[in-house]
């Protein structure tokens, strides 16, 4: 199997899903997380962000449209999930996605201690 120019085997696929699926799941709900844990670090987000990213892309091609973007957030906090279209085309590839990630965060981190609290998330 291919993703993107890499040759992948199917062990390291089902490696890779179950690694998402248990991240997906254990920080799917960032807020909550935030809430039992005290904060929540830019790995934390980077997670959370992956996720829905993941989540979002219906179509697979690694890009969000606007249309997949509103319908993923739903009832999520909309703002962990910006995203900065740096080249201008009106989707959001996954690079830009990620590449927007530490702005998202530094931008939430009021206090700048390097880790998003239960207010700093609301």
């Amino acid at each position: 199997m291919r993703l993107g120019n890499f040759k992948v085997g199917m062990p390291a696929m089902l490696a890779a899903w179950t690694l998402v699926v248990c991240c997906g799941l254990a920080a799917s709900v960032p807020q909550a997380a935030a809430q039992s844990f005290g904060s929540m670090s830019v790995t934390d987000l980077e997670v959370e962000r992956d996720n829905f990213f993941r989540s979002a892309d219906i179509d697979g091609d690694y890009a969000l449209s606007s249309e997949e973007q509103l319908s993923a957030i739903g009832a999520r906090n909309a703002t962990l999930f910006e995203c900065s279209d740096s080249d201008g085309d009106g989707v959001c590839s996954y690079a830009e996605f990620l590449a927007s990630g530490q702005q998202v965060f530094d931008e939430l981190d009021v206090n700048g201690d390097g880790h998003l609290s239960p207010d700093e998330l609301q």
